[in-house]
């Protein structure tokens, strides 16, 4: 199971500071609010034609060449069980790496980059056990907003399939 809010992101505390703040992108998928810890994600580009997979897992968009590189895509909508939409001009991909894995992630759009203290970030461990929940790692409450912090190296795991 994934380590809960408390684990993951309070543990170095003391290490750091208590004024240290966490940085990180926050995007718009399915008119909810996600974000992903910046040191996370490399770049945002728009969205581009990806090549479909045959056999691929459902949440696997496909793949698409970045500056040389293949890249999987991952539809953050199928993954996450939410309602599919079809693409837009506002939609926009975050390359995000997890150890050697780099992947892109579908999102409608983004709406930049958040500072939070350790300390307003909750737990979630009631969600943490639903279907789904294995993606948060907490939630934050910022300027009036609930955003959803999600586990990234849970999103790219495929061993479900």
């Amino acid at each position: 199971m994934a380590p809960t809010a408390d684990e993951f992101y309070k543990k170095n505390i003391e290490k750091k500071g208590e004024g240290e703040l966490l940085q990180f992108l926050s995007f718009i998928v399915d008119d909810e609010e996600y974000a992903l810890e910046l040191s996370e994600t490399s770049e945002v580009i728009n969205l581009r034609e990806i090549t479909e997979v045959p056999h691929a897992p459902l949440f696997i968009a496909g793949i698409i060449s970045l500056r040389g590189e293949v890249i999987p895509v991952i539809s953050l909508q199928k993954r996450l069980g939410l309602k599919e939409k079809d693409a837009d001009t506002k939609n926009r991909m975050i390359v995000a790496s997890h150890t050697d894995i780099k992947i892109g992630l579908i999102v409608d759009r983004i709406m930049g980059v958040i500072r939070v203290n350790p300390n307003d970030i909750e737990s979630t461990s009631t969600i943490q056990q639903e279907a789904g929940g294995e993606f948060i790692r907490g939630v934050v409450h910022h300027k009036d907003r609930l955003i959803i912090l999600l586990n990234l190296p849970m999103l790219i795991k495929m061993e479900e399939v």
